[in-house]
């Protein structure tokens, strides 16, 4: 009976040394924008940034915003409109011309350039990201 207490014993200090990192502890989903721009175009304008992505887990672009549009589309790299963009962990992803991106259009205001504008971004799992973003 000592001996089955003892082995008992023995497995509950075992079973309460275990660890099982969270999905953050493991390097999460984490982005760092830099060189974000919104270049105005005739009838709206199209954002641009160069989205570092420093986790370990990738995440999907679904939708974007900014005070200064009433309509955000998110576009492929073709031209096309896309429902989602992915964006892969440990990668550096650009938006802007000639790539996946964010055109504006409908304005609620004339755009100057030099003017700042945070742009939102909605992640699926990292939720929502602003982005500073200079008027070109």
């Amino acid at each position: 009976m000592t001996r089955r207490l003892a082995l008992a014993l023995a497995a509950f200090a075992v079973a309460g040394c275990v660890y099982f990192p969270s999905v953050q502890d493991a390097g999460g989903v984490r982005f760092k924008p830099e060189k974000g721009r919104l270049v105005r175009q005739a009838d709206g304008a199209v954002f641009g940034v160069e989205l570092k992505s420093t986790g370990k887990y990738g995440d999907t672009l679904v939708a974007a915003s900014a005070p200064i549009a009433k309509r955000a589309q998110l576009v492929g790299a073709g031209g096309a409109p896309v429902d989602r963009l992915e964006v892969p962990g440990e990668a550096i992803v650009k938006l802007g011309e000639g790539a996946p991106r964010v055109v504006f259009s409908d304005l609620t205001r004339q755009l100057t350039p030099g003017e700042v504008v945070i742009v939102t971004l909605n992640f699926v799992k990292y939720g929502n990201l602003g982005v500073v973003t200079v008027v070109e």
